[in-house]
């Protein structure tokens, strides 16, 4: 540094007070992605129980595959939609669902043994 520059000379307030801004937004932006998705995730199941719970099936089913979209290894969406289809006599969308959860849940063991009995019972 040289001699003939004091220190704080080049100091801007407004141009620091501007990046300190816009770091705190990104901090914020960052924390509030993940927790934005969970909220988003916790709000479409919570609709689409409320509108099984009407007789909306049709509507609850929309939703719980966008959960499904969202978090590919959601199994209590897809428990829902196959109980959805289950309830509704809808053997194709049950089966296709089952298949669908066996290949997106880790633990699919009881989605395997629900696919073979709906297999073995037709």
């Amino acid at each position: 540094m040289s001699d003939e520059r004091k220190v704080g000379e080049n100091f801007d307030e407004n141009k620091a007070a501007d990046i300190f801004n816009r770091l705190k937004n990104v901090e914020g932006k960052t924390n509030s992605k993940k927790d934005s998705k969970f909220k988003k995730i916790t709000d479409l199941m919570s609709e689409a129980k409320y509108e099984e719970s009407k007789g909306n099936l049709d509507e609850a089913i929309n939703l719980y595959k966008q959960v499904v979209f969202i978090l590919p290894d959601s199994q209590k969406a897809y428990e829902a939609m196959i109980d959805i289809y289950k309830k509704q006599g809808n053997v194709d969308g049950e089966k296709e669902t089952l298949i669908k959860a066996i290949a997106g849940c880790n633990n699919n063991d009881e989605f395997k043994k629900r696919l073979d009995e709906l297999n073995d019972s037709r």
